[in-house]
C-alpha cells in the first residue's frame, strides 16, 4: 500500500521517485496544491475507502486558481517555508499513508 500511494503522488506531482519519501510534505516539497492536491485525495479514498468526512481541504491547500498575493509573498521572502507563506498546515507522505490504512482523516 505505502508504494501505491507513492506511485498516486508521483504521477500527480510530476517528480522522480527519488523526491518522495516519506517525510515530503505535500504542499511545501511536492509542490502538490490545488486540484493536483484533491485529485491524490480522490484517489484514496476510491482505492482505499479514505473517509474524507473530517478533511478540511482548505486547512492544508489552495483552492483553484491558486492564487498568490503580497502577504504569501512577503512570508516567503521572510520565511522561506511553503505551508507559513501559504498558511498551510503541512501533510507528509507518512500521514497521507497513515489515514489511508486506517481508513479516516
Amino acid at each position: 500500500m505505502d508504494d501505491e500511494i507513492k506511485l498516486i503522488i508521483l504521477n500527480e506531482a510530476n517528480v522522480s521517485i527519488d523526491k518522495v519519501n516519506d517525510n515530503s510534505t505535500l504542499l511545501g516539497d511536492l509542490k502538490i496544491d490545488g486540484d493536483d492536491a484533491w485529485e491524490i485525495f480522490e484517489q484514496c479514498h476510491s482505492k482505499y475507502q479514505l473517509d474524507l468526512t473530517n478533511f478540511d481541504f482548505s486547512k492544508y491547500f489552495r483552492n483553484e486558481p491558486c492564487l498568490k498575493g503580497l502577504v504569501y509573498f512577503y512570508r516567503k521572502l521572510k520565511y522561506r517555508d511553503e505551508h507559513i507563506a501559504a498558511n498551510k498546515s503541512p501533510i507528509t507522505v507518512k500521514y497521507l499513508i497513515a489515514a489511508c490504512k486506517k481508513g479516516k482523516w
